[in-house]
Formats: C-alpha cells, structure tokens, sequence
C-alpha cells in the first residue's frame, strides 16, 4: 500500500494535476480513487455535498493529465475500489478537444456520432443525451 501514501498538506494549494483516495471513515478501507485538476480541498467538498462522506486525501501529484490518468486507472486496477464506477478503461478528462481529436473519432464506434464527446458500447451510435 506504499501506492497510497498521503502527501503533506502544504503542496496543496493551487489547482494542478492530483490522484486521490477516499477512505470510509469508520473502517478506514478504501472505497474511492479519483483525479482532479481542481484544488483538492474544493474537490473534496463536493463530493461530499454530492453523497461521497469519506475521508479524502491526496496520494499523488503529477506533471500531466495522462501521468494522472494513468495512475489512477493502475490504482483502480490494482485495488478495485468499490465505489468507483469505470474499471475497464482510463477515464477521459473533461478538457476542449483539438480539431484532430475530433476528427480521429468520426467513424470510430466507441465514441457518440453525433457529439463525438461520450463513448457509447457496441451496437449503440449515439450517446444517451444525443437520444
């Protein structure tokens, strides 16, 4: 679990590329790993404003999105916390695509054909929103 160790508080005082745990607070098991470009202490409010009552802390600070993306999706490999949602794949980060990442997924099954933004599963071609 060396993976997991928390770091100090005083690096964390500006927005940058951050992986997360979240622990339950009575059994101390962890149940959550996430990412966030957020300030993590604003991060962590909303998830807990959202239903997520853990106890946060960071475990990571990363030069890039795909570094954090990466960790994370290791993370969640290794230890299959149970709250998280998406297991099988990296997560996307919620960032403004480039005219080549757009057009890299037009005709691609995996992504939605008409927003090009959310990945939809096999025999699907639109995303729930684009319905």
């Amino acid at each position: 679990m060396n993976d997991l160790r928390t770091v100090k508080k005083r690096f964390i005082l500006s927005k940058g590329f951050y992986v997360y745990k979240g622990l339950n607070k009575k059994t101390k098991e962890l149940v959550y790993i996430g990412t966030t470009v957020q300030i993590p202490k604003d991060r962590f409010r909303w998830h807990k404003s959202n239903g997520k009552d853990l106890f946060f802390s960071v475990i990571n600070i990363c030069d890039s999105s795909d570094e954090m993306l990466d960790i994370e999706f290791e993370l969640i490999k290794k230890y299959k916390p149970k709250l998280n949602k998406i297991t099988e794949r990296k997560q996307n980060l919620n960032i403004a695509l480039t005219k080549s990442e757009i057009d890299n997924r037009i005709g691609n099954k995996e992504w939605c054909q008409k927003c090009l933004k959310r990945r939809v599963k096999s025999p699907y071609i639109f995303c729930y929103n684009c319905k």
